[in-house]
């Protein structure tokens, strides 16, 4: 396994006192308050398979072993089972994986938790995004979190949370940039393999143009030095954000998980060598996929065979070809003897696929519930019959919370324009002619001439009609030339009034850019840390009182 470079212990976490204490008191939290929960249908930015799944709708109700509610976790909870044998091998990958890292008495406590009989896990997971990456990354975490704590206080059982750190992805181009005060910050390099394992060379120049961005306050101080020791260029990504997110979420005793492990892998080599011979995920997600697609579109492409081989700055695609099996973009191909083997033996060479990655999750750890995104749920809700055929139990699949972050200045903004939060997702071109038009002196509702006209011209049409049946038609070609030409009208008074309103126009499609940067979710974009900058722990606090069963989108005050 991959450690710490040169034998250094890590000590990022317990050096800017990230790690201890648990959740400040309720009564420290001033900084961030909720302003308002919505519908997730408000916003018109959720599929509707998540509207459905969060409804509980029929059509997707069998797509399900457990439902997304409490009682559906408690059943989960109590019918989840583990191998004794299974937790031993997890237990110890950890402690490998955590060598040579400074870890608080929360992650510790943890750790010697998942290796008691009974204790279970709820997990989220993500890709190593730069310094996380978007804003949804903590909410994820800190749902897990909430989510493990109060099941763990119903049952009585110890349930720990973990991050899935996908150090097997190998889509450099989603992974290398992160969004800070409003400017992309890239780390530039090429795609090399499964991205945990690459060196963070080039790092310095990104850390110095993050750092003239942060200000220069504690909190900034605090971060920048987090950064340069999370961040070093002796380090793998995997190692550089297990040390990040240990330091910023250790202190909740959340556990982070490296798939990129001979160990584990080995317990996932039947499953290999299972979609090696019968492609069984192919066969159950098409299955699914029917079910599906008379109500919704397809999340993931399902392959006949759902497994990369990983190489040391490649990962490959399985695919058969004839009787034997390429590597796509590479020379050769294997025979089914010659994987079987490797599966047997080297199971580590074998990568999973989107579709595959939650069954190896579910066979190494006491999972309960999967908190993810949108299409993360899209595309568990794929694998119903996946996980039945391989006898492996499936989660409960959450939908984590979004939320939207408003300023002091967002909400007075808002209130100037009179705008309501639901508002700000309304289309901007219609919100812009709505608004022109409430704002302007010049009244460019047309409404009473269109009705006045339409009248008018039916009159017209029933005397021409009376007079000569063909003069009817006629008569309604001039009416829709009158419509048009009125239509023209409305639309020169809408620009004057626009125009008239330029300022009002400015100040909404700034606030719009703001909270819907390209008109997607701001959390989509926006990192972190000028939260934390701002807030410290606190914003990590505020998100922790967030629940994902309230199934609501959050609009929270950031100061």
């Amino acid at each position: 396994m991959r450690r710490e470079s040169n034998g250094v212990i890590d000590r990022s976490a317990a050096t800017f006192g990230l790690t201890s204490g648990g959740p400040v008191p309720a009564g420290t939290r001033k900084r961030m308050h909720a302003l308002k929960q919505l519908d997730y249908t408000v916003t018109g930015r959720f599929q509707p398979i998540v509207l459905d799944h969060l409804a509980e709708a029929e059509p997707l109700r069998e797509h399900s072993q457990f439902p997304f509610n409490k009682e559906g976790l408690l059943q989960a909870a109590r019918e989840r089972t583990f191998p004794a044998s299974s937790r031993q091998v997890l237990t110890a990958a950890l402690h490998r994986q955590y060598a040579g890292i400074a870890i608080g008495e929360e992650v510790k406590g943890n750790l010697s938790a998942l290796a008691e009989d009974g204790t279970l896990t709820i997990t989220t997971g993500h890709q190593l995004c730069l310094f996380t990456g978007p804003l949804y990354v903590p909410l994820k975490i800190m749902n897990t979190v909430r989510m493990a704590r109060d099941l763990s206080r119903t049952t009585g059982k110890p349930v720990v949370p973990i991050f899935w750190m996908a150090t097997e992805d190998h889509d450099r181009a989603e992974i290398d940039h992160a969004w800070v005060f409003g400017k992309k910050l890239e780390w530039k390099g090429e795609a090399a393999g499964a991205v945990g394992r690459m060196q963070l060379v080039g790092m310095e120049s990104v850390l110095t143009e993050l750092s003239a961005l942060l200000g220069d306050t504690t909190r900034a101080d605090e971060m920048r030095s987090l950064l340069r020791a999370c961040y070093r260029e002796d380090r793998t990504l995997a190692q550089a954000t297990r040390s990040f997110v240990n330091a910023l979420f250790g202190r909740f005793g959340l556990v982070c998980v490296d798939g990129d492990d001979p160990s584990l892998k080995r317990l996932f080599s039947p499953v290999i060598q299972e979609e090696l011979l019968n492609q069984v995920t192919e066969r159950t997600v098409q299955y699914a996929n029917e079910k599906l697609a008379t109500h919704y579109k397809e999340q993931a492409h399902v392959r006949s065979i759902n497994l990369f081989m990983l190489g040391q700055s490649t990962r490959s695609r399985i695919e058969p070809d004839g009787d034997r099996f390429k590597l796509v973009g590479e020379n050769g191909d294997l025979g089914i003897d010659e994987l079987l083997g490797l599966a047997q033996q080297a199971p580590e060479v074998f990568s999973p696929n989107v579709l595959l990655r939650p069954v190896y999750q579910e066979i190494v750890l006491p999972n309960v519930a999967y908190v993810g995104g949108g299409g993360e749920v899209a595309y568990w809700l794929q694998l119903r019959w996946l996980f039945q055929g391989l006898r492996v139990p499936m989660p409960v699949v959450c939908l984590r919370t979004s939320a939207l972050f408003l300023t002091a200045t967002d909400s007075d903004r808002m209130q100037q324009l009179g705008l309501s939060v639901e508002d700000v997702f309304r289309p901007t071109d219609q919100l812009s002619a709505e608004l022109a038009a409430r704002l302007s002196t010049i009244d460019t509702d047309l409404a009473p001439q269109r009705k006045a006209l339409v009248e008018l011209y039916e009159t017209l049409a029933i005397r021409a009609k009376a007079a000569d049946p063909t003069l009817e038609g006629s008569v309604r070609g001039e009416a829709q030339k009158a419509m048009k030409g009125l239509e023209s009208i409305e639309g020169k008074l809408l620009r004057a009034a626009k125009r008239e309103q330029e300022l009002a126009l400015q100040r909404l499609t700034k606030l719009h850019d703001r909270l819907l940067p390209g008109g997607g979710l701001q959390e989509r974009r926006d990192n972190f840390i000028p939260y934390y900058i701002e807030q410290g722990q606190a914003f990590f606090e505020r998100l922790f009182e967030l629940d994902p069963l309230d199934k609501k989108f959050s609009v929270l005050r950031s100061k």
